[in-house]
């Protein structure tokens, strides 16, 4: 079976390039390629995919071995399909409330490794991300946030909705004081500490993981 490991030892030797000059163009060692091509490091983090479909001159759906994020997909294992959602996420002050109607018949195809945290595989939605709040976290604008509806699992980054906007933002939960503190990923936007039960604030899922968006 074509490995992600294969697939990055092949387009390496492609460009005729050693895992040393591959590490030290995308800011990583030797050893640190070594992992990736022999298996021993699987979940490679999406903002080091995007460096090295950039240095190898391809796109990271073709490292990971499926098609770009709004097409299709060969049948590759270790692969689901899940729902898109056609109205934008922002990053930023957010936007309109999410609803049933936003889902479209379009969909993306995620590693299966990137869910494992997810028991009902059904919850994952996936959308595109506007603004620039989260850009600290490797979210920029463009890219497509994957998260799980309705799961609340400990302090992470989340999607939710406050006073009548969606956004995605990390979370930070205190639970004897019943406040949830709401961080950009962006000195350039406030902190917000807000009453855990306040109207307005819902907890829509929380997010597991992204994808470049390689055209913005």
């Amino acid at each position: 079976m074509n490995t992600l490991g294969d697939r990055i030892r092949e387009l390496r030797e492609q460009k005729k390039m050693t895992q040393e000059e591959l590490g030290k163009a995308i800011g990583t060692t030797k050893q640190t390629i070594f992992k990736y091509e022999t298996g021993k490091i699987e979940n490679i983090p999406y903002s080091r995919m995007a460096d090295l479909a950039r240095v190898l001159d391809t796109e990271p759906s073709e490292i990971l071995g499926w098609k770009s994020a709004l097409g299709t997909t060969a049948e590759t294992e270790g692969v689901i399909s899940i729902p898109f959602i056609s109205q934008k996420i922002s990053a930023g002050y957010g936007e309109d409330f999410l609803s049933d109607d936003s889902i479209t018949l379009k969909r993306i195809q995620i590693p299966e490794s990137m869910a494992r945290s997810v028991l009902d595989k059904s919850t994952l939605v996936s959308a595109e991300v506007k603004g620039d709040s989260m850009v600290d976290a490797n979210i920029y604008p463009g890219d497509f946030v994957i998260f799980a509806k309705g799961m609340i699992k400990g302090e992470g980054i989340y999607v939710i909705a406050f006073a009548g906007d969606i956004m995605v933002k990390r979370l930070s939960f205190d639970g004897p004081m019943n406040k949830l503190t709401i961080i950009s990923e962006n000195k350039n936007y406030p902190v917000r500490i807000v009453d855990a039960d306040t109207d307005g604030v819902r907890i829509l899922g929380k997010v597991i993981g992204w994808i470049h968006n390689e055209l913005y």
